[in-house]
Order: structure tokens, then C-alpha cells, then sequence
């Protein structure tokens, strides 16, 4: 690559194209040596079998490179900021400079999950921008990823890297992607509904009955079913105290995964709700859904002053599926 990053050029977010494990391996390597060889910390956040090709390539024990497993971190796409959010804070608080190397979508994910990773991409920017200057490459695999999730890429990051050069995106920013269009977007088609309740406050002890009963039918893990309930009781708590008092809930299983949605006549307006770690002496809202964000798989979010609120949770059914990618 041509570019190597200075302390002064603020946030740097790219898509790295490459075809294949030896064009990853190289192009990342190169990518964390000169992080490493101008003092900087890195930060590798990836799937294996490529975390264990890129280590082995760097045949380093450096204390300044890190590694993160993607496929737990990553699994449901909104908790990858608040993890860059923490290396981040701890770089800089630590005066030292930083960078990393960070993949969400590959082949296996769902064309649900990938959606959702384009917008948490998107959402990278705008958490980032504001803060420190640092860089974050993103690798995208054009030899198993659909086309139009290579050209999404494009529409996500302000610069492409590809066959060792850099270049601007001329297709960024996408006005697909902007926070009041992605809140706007329409939910994938669900299906007829296991069980449908309409609630308010007097009906929240009957709201976690229902989902309880509804378990066998969702094919939950007895493991899973507590937090499962949890996450109908704090979408519906959000509800109540943000969305007009009450709202309505649709639970049903699709796959391996049990999918609970909530819905409401609030108006959210912040793109990074549920993606900030609450302060415990701050009274603001996102807590329920950061609490949310933290129990299940995916979560799908969409607002507007139209049609209100519609919260979707997907989990899982059993705790070994929800590795699998």
C-alpha cells in the first residue's frame, strides 16, 4: 500500500480488495509491519482461519499487536464499535498511536447479517470522524463475496485500497447509507407470528409469561430461554418509557434463530443507540438496548416520525449456534 498513515490525517477507514488468503495475508501484514515499525499499537479483528495465517506471517511476540476473534466479537454486528471504541480510549489515553485491522463480512454470513454489517461500516464513520486520528482497514474478499457487496464497500469507506494502491471512493458517502435512510429501510419479510400482544405498563409480568410459553415452540435452549425474556422485557421497557407507553409484541422462529420485535410510536434519532456503553452515573436513554445488544445475535433497528419504532431481536436457539458462522 501507498499510504501510511500520520498522526494528523484524522480517522482513516478503507476497504482493502484482495482474492483469496495469500493477497490477505500479504496486503494485512504489510498493513500491521508499518503500524508496528512506526511505533504504533495494532489491533487484528478477523475470523480464522485468518487470524492464525496473518500471526504466523508475522512470526512476532510484540506487546503492541493484539488479536481479536471477529466471529465472537462481531457476531452481532453492533457490538464491533463499542469494541473499537475501547482500544481506541485506551490508546489514547495511553498517548501512544494506533491502527487496525477489522473484517465483519465474509462469505458465510446471512444476507440479514450482511446488511447490517454494511451499516455498522457506514456507522464507523460517524462514530470515528469526531475522535483522534487513526486507521482502520477493512478487508473484503472479492473471490467469495457477492458483487454488490463489493461495490457496497465502496459506499461505506472513504478510500479503497486494491492491488497496493489507494484511492478515494468516488461512490462515498452513499445516500442510501445516510443515518435517516438506514433508519428508514424496509425489515425482511418475518412470517406469521407464533404469538402477537399488544402491552403498557400494567402488562409487563404477562409479556415475559407469554415468551416463556412460547419457548418450546422457538426451539430455545433452556439455557437461552432467561435471556430471551430479558431482551422482550428491556425492548418493551424501552417502549414504555420512550415509545408512548406501550407497544406492540411479535415473537416468532426463523431457522436456528428465535426472533422477538417490538414495536412502538417513538422516534429514534440517534444512529448509534445500543452502541455505546452506558455510564452507570449518567441517566440517558440507549441503556435498554445496549443491554439488548449485549444478550443477542442480531439486532435490527428502523425509525421513523411515520411509522415509529420497530425493534427486531434474533438469538440463537441453542449457545453453540450462535458461533457458528
Amino acid at each position: 500500500m501507498n499510504n501510511v498513515t500520520t498522526r494528523n490525517e484524522g480517522f482513516r477507514h478503507e476497504a482493502l480488495l484482495y482474492a483469496g488468503d495469500e493477497q490477505f495475508v500479504t496486503a494485512t501484514a504489510q498493513f500491521a509491519r508499518e503500524g508496528l515499525g512506526g511505533g504504533e499499537a495494532v489491533l487484528v479483528a478477523v475470523i480464522e482461519p485468518r487470524a492464525s495465517m496473518l500471526r504466523a506471517e508475522l512470526a512476532i511476540d510484540a506487546p503492541e499487536l493484539e488479536f481479536l476473534d471477529m466471529a465472537e466479537v462481531g457476531r452481532n454486528p453492533a457490538r464491533i464499535i463499542p469494541a473499537w471504541h475501547e482500544w481506541v480510549e485506551r490508546n489514547t489515553v495511553a498517548g501512544r498511536a494506533f491502527r487496525g485491522i477489522g473484517e465483519p463480512v465474509w462469505a458465510a454470513r446471512t444476507r440479514t447479517e450482511i446488511v447490517e454489517c454494511q451499516r455498522h461500516e457506514q456507522l464507523l464513520n460517524t462514530a470515528f470522524d469526531p475522535g483522534p486520528a487513526w486507521s482502520l482497514l477493512c478487508p473484503y474478499d472479492v473471490s467469495t463475496l457477492p458483487p454488490d457487496v463489493i461495490e457496497r464497500a465502496s459506499h461505506t469507506h472513504p478510500a479503497i485500497v486494491s492491488d497496493g494502491t489507494t484511492h478515494p471512493s468516488a461512490s462515498y458517502p452513499h445516500e442510501d447509507l445516510l443515518a435517516e435512510q438506514m433508519f428508514a429501510a424496509p425489515l425482511p419479510d418475518a412470517g406469521p407470528a407464533l404469538c402477537e400482544l399488544w402491552f403498557d405498563i400494567d402488562d409487563l409480568s404477562r409479556l415475559r409469561a407469554a415468551v416463556q410459553r412460547c419457548a418450546p415452540a422457538l426451539r430455545l435452549d433452556a439455557r437461552r430461554v432467561p435471556e430471551f425474556v430479558l431482551v422482550v422485557s428491556e425492548l418493551a421497557a424501552n417502549s414504555i418509557s420512550y415509545g408512548g407507553g406501550k407497544g406492540r409484541l411479535r415473537v416468532w422462529q426463523d431457522g436456528s434463530h428465535a426472533v422477538c420485535e417490538v414495536q412502538d410510536e417513538g422516534l429514534i434519532s440517534d444512529p448509534l443507540v445500543g452502541r455505546r456503553k452506558p455510564e452507570p452515573r449518567e441517566r440517558v436513554g440507549g441503556a435498554g438496548l445496549w443491554t439488548v445488544n449485549q444478550l443477542c445475535d442480531l439486532l435490527l433497528i428502523r425509525s421513523t416520525r411515520e411509522r415509529g419504532t420497530t425493534v427486531r431481536a434474533y438469538m440463537a436457539a441453542r449457545p453453540e449456534e450462535a458461533l457458528r458462522s
